[in-house]
C-alpha cells in the first residue's frame, strides 16, 4: 500500500485516533508511525480533533441485569461453527443482554466512521475567502483663520475666513463702502512673515464670494490681512499701489 497519498495518510491517521482501525492494519500503521514523521503528525491532529469529544457525553452505569448477563457469557461454553450451523434455532436464544452490546458495538463503530468522515471533509474544504472591510474614519481639519475687516467711519465690513487645507478663501461682505466701482476696487491681501504682501483677490460689495487661494501660497505663522483701494480689476504691479484702508490681524477659529 502506498503511503504518500494525503487523503490517505489523513483516512488512517483518522481512524488510528479513533480506534476504529484494527487488527493487522492497525499493527502495520504504528510500525510505520515509528519512522514516518509526517504520520506523527497527522495522528497528533486528529488527536487534538477529536479530544473534545471524550467529555460530551455522561458515563452510565449498567444495570445489574446487564452485568449478570455478561457473566452468563463468560461462563457459558463456546458453540463451535459446526454445531451453529445445525441449530438455526441457537440466534433466537442469544441472551438479551448480549444483543444489547453486540447492537451497541455495531452502532458506536458506524457513528465513529461517519464522524471520521465528516471530519476528514471538513479538513479537506479549503479554507473562506478572507472578507476585507473597509472603514473610513474621518480626519478632522484644523478650523479656518478669521477675520473680521470694518473700516471706520463707513458701514461696510467683510467677514474672511481662509482655510489653507482646502485652498479655499471665503468672503461675506454686508454694507456699503463709498467706491467707483467703474473705476475702482477694493484689493484684499495677506502679509506675510516677511513682511510682503500678496494679493487674495478683489472683496465683493454687500455680497459672499469664494475665491481660490493663489497657487502655492502658504499662511504665514501670523498672518495679518489688508485692504487697498486699487483701480478697476485690482493693482497692476502685483503690490498696493492705492491707499491701504485697514489692516487686521487673523485668527484660528476656536
Amino acid at each position: 500500500m502506498k503511503y504518500e497519498s494525503d487523503t490517505l495518510k489523513q483516512a488512517l491517521a483518522a481512524e488510528y485516533a479513533l480506534g476504529t482501525l484494527r487488527g493487522p492494519a492497525r499493527r502495520r500503521f504504528e510500525r510505520l508511525l515509528s519512522g514516518r514523521a509526517d504520520l506523527r503528525d497527522e495522528v497528533r491532529y486528529w488527536e487534538r480533533r477529536l479530544a473534545g469529544l471524550r467529555h460530551g457525553f455522561d458515563p452510565v452505569a449498567p444495570r445489574d441485569v446487564v452485568w449478570a448477563s455478561i457473566a452468563r457469557q463468560i461462563e457459558t461454553p463456546k458453540v463451535t461453527p459446526i454445531a451453529a450451523a445445525r441449530t438455526p434455532a441457537a440466534a433466537a436464544r442469544t441472551p438479551v443482554g448480549l444483543r444489547f452490546w453486540q447492537a451497541w458495538s455495531g452502532l458506536a463503530t458506524a457513528a465513529s466512521v461517519v464522524l471520521a468522515f465528516a471530519l476528514f471533509r471538513q479538513a479537506s474544504l479549503p479554507p473562506p475567502a478572507p472578507q476585507i472591510v473597509r472603514v473610513e474614519v474621518p480626519v478632522p481639519q484644523p478650523l479656518p483663520y478669521v477675520a473680521l475687516l470694518h473700516p471706520s467711519n463707513v458701514d461696510a465690513q467683510w467677514l474672511v475666513t481662509v482655510s489653507p487645507e482646502r485652498k479655499l478663501i471665503r468672503v461675506s461682505g454686508s454694507g456699503d463702502y463709498p467706491l467707483n466701482r467703474k473705476t475702482e476696487s477694493l484689493e484684499l491681501w495677506v502679509i506675510g512673515d516677511d513682511g510682503k504682501p500678496r494679493s487674495l483677490g478683489i472683496l465683493p460689495i454687500g455680497d459672499a464670494v469664494d475665491l481660490p487661494m493663489p497657487r502655492g501660497m502658504r499662511m504665514p505663522k501670523k498672518p495679518t490681512l489688508a485692504v487697498s483701494r486699487e483701480p478697476a480689476g485690482g493693482s497692476p504691479t502685483g503690490q498696493p499701489t492705492g491707499p491701504v484702508i485697514l489692516a487686521t490681524p487673523a485668527q484660528r477659529a476656536s
